[in-house]
């Protein structure tokens, strides 16, 4: 019987599996199963010559087609030998082997659900991910920069290393912010090398903006308030001074009546940079800041979001974003001018 189940199983292994699909959202035992794909098997049109033994078909024995040739003897004493059995024993040999093929099947049907199954979740995980990053409401970007800064001041003193992270985070964001923030991006990553060599050297001892600047100062490379640069005083400096230049375009753009980015960046500009800025720089910075986008598409792109996906509620949500990072700067940057007041740091030469 188990030799039979085997044969019929390698047989027709594809009937199985299209028939346990079929099945697989119906409740039947494993009886009425085997039984229902015995019928399908019967009735499929891939059936061809190959056959094998079936007690429970066409009345009784039929044989695999083989190279060799049995004579009429030979099966004469074979069928004298065998006595027919009783039809309840064939019943119930058609019953077990229903119930065995059953398992088969069902087996099959289990497998399938669980491949269905796992497809589905990858499926629907996949669907998620794309419709969150197509409909999500702000910037996870944003988000990880207002994070980051809302760490960065312990009491009256900035964690250097917190402080670099967090310049960093926001030195990712603003590259997004296009062609006119492009030499802003530039610059702050240039100041941020400068400030990273040094806490490196010093990542215990600077553990502090104050002391990491302390150390510097009495290395003696600076004379008085005129900063060497390369140096992590001159990367800090203008790093603080390139977020005051944000600091002033974010609060100007979360007004709805306010000015147009190019407006806004162009007085922030005059009032933070312009002053230390030679000759050369007064003529290369506002010629890149007037490419400044309207306050729409300049909002979309800190978003992360196409402009045409800018509905109102996300336009909500990204100038609530730019709001809490304004407010998160405030400290931070006051923090900042005077530990460099204090240490006779402030350089105030046009460069």
């Amino acid at each position: 019987m188990k030799t039979s189940l085997h044969r019929i199983t390698a047989l027709f292994s594809n009937e199985i599996r299209v028939v346990s699909l079929s099945f697989s959202t119906m409740q039947f035992n494993t009886t009425k199963i085997g039984i229902l794909t015995i019928l399908f098997i019967v009735c499929s049109k891939s059936i061809t010559e190959a056959h094998i033994s079936l007690p429970f078909l066409r009345g009784g024995s039929t044989t695999v087609a083989t190279a060799h040739t049995v004579s009429r003897q030979q099966i004469d004493n074979r069928q004298k030998s065998e006595s027919p059995a009783p039809i309840w024993c064939k019943l119930s040999s058609w019953q077990k082997i229903a119930g065995l093929l059953g398992e088969k099947v069902q087996y099959q049907i289990n497998k399938q659900s669980s491949r269905i199954s796992q497809e589905w979740v990858k499926l629907s995980s996949n669907f998620l991910r794309f419709y969150l990053k197509r409909n999500k409401t702000g910037s996870k970007d944003l988000d990880d920069v207002v994070r980051s800064f809302s760490s960065v001041l312990t009491g009256n003193n900035l964690d250097t290393a917190l402080l670099l992270n967090a310049c960093r985070a926001h030195l990712s964001l603003i590259k997004t912010g296009g062609a006119a923030l492009r030499i802003v991006a530039k610059d702050l990553e240039s100041n941020l090398q400068k400030a990273e060599a040094l806490f490196k050297k010093y990542h215990r001892k600077g553990k502090y903006l104050s002391s990491l600047l302390e150390i510097e100062r009495e290395s003696g490379i600076h004379d008085g308030n005129m900063l060497s640069d390369p140096s992590a005083a001159v990367g800090m400096l203008w790093i603080r001074r390139s977020l005051s230049f944000q600091h002033d375009l974010y609060a100007a753009l979360v007004s709805s009546n306010g000015q147009h980015p190019r407006d806004a960046a162009m007085d922030s500009y005059q009032k933070n940079l312009s002053p230390y800025h030679g000759w050369m720089l007064q003529k290369v910075f506002p010629m890149s800041l007037s490419q400044m986008p309207d306050r729409e598409m300049f909002i979309a792109k800190f978003g992360g979001v196409e402009i045409n996906a800018l509905k109102d509620e996300k336009k909500e949500e990204i100038v609530k974003q730019l709001k809490s990072l304004v407010s998160t700067w405030d400290p931070i940057l006051k923090t900042w001018k005077n530990e460099f007041e204090r240490l006779n740091l402030e350089d105030v030469r046009r460069v």
